[in-house]
């Protein structure tokens, strides 16, 4: 490739032989001639390509290379319908490489929607605590939640100066 990775590639192609006499007496052996074709075609292409380029555009790659082997077995009276890039294969120290790339990108997107969760999460108890601080019987409500929370934990709960008592108390633990 442009980037220097060695890669081996899969390629199929359907062909039919138009003019017999022309195929046998222009070459040697058509199918050999097809094959180098092929391989000449897709090595100039895809040399010109970096890796990545190569993975986001395989059809395009085809499309440019196809053309190429028409023309060429088209002079020999061979006609080239399909053309494939079936697999793009990379070495074993690229493929893990490749692999570690891909694993922190999607860690690094994980990051980002996490932060954003914790910040929207953040905001809402702000947003909370405001609607609280304004609406003293709101602030009450969630005051008994929390009782009935910790009453159905425990054994026994008492609690002093009835529930209006303690929120004032922790208002005064805080003051002081």
């Amino acid at each position: 490739t442009k980037d220097r990775v060695t890669i081996r590639v899969n390629i199929a192609a359907e062909y039919r032989v138009l003019d017999p006499v022309k195929a046998v007496s222009a070459v040697k052996d058509f199918s050999e001639a097809l094959y180098r074709a092929l391989q000449y075609a897709f090595r100039k292409t895809l040399g010109a390509l970096t890796l990545d380029q190569i993975l986001e555009k395989k059809v395009t790659v085809d499309e440019e290379a196809a053309a190429k082997v028409r023309a060429d077995m088209a002079e020999i009276g061979v006609e080239v319908s399909d053309i494939a890039l079936k697999d793009v294969i990379l070495p074993g120290e690229m493929r893990e490489i490749l692999n570690q790339v891909v694993s922190a990108e999607k860690q690094a997107e994980a990051n980002v929607i996490r932060r954003r969760e914790e910040t929207n999460a953040t905001r809402s108890l702000l947003n909370t605590a405001k609607v609280m601080a304004e609406n003293p019987v709101m602030l009450r409500l969630k005051e008994l939640e929390a009782l009935e929370a910790i009453a159905g934990k425990v054994e026994r709960l008492t609690v002093h100066n009835g529930t209006g008592g303690l929120l004032n108390d922790l208002v005064k633990l805080r003051d002081s």
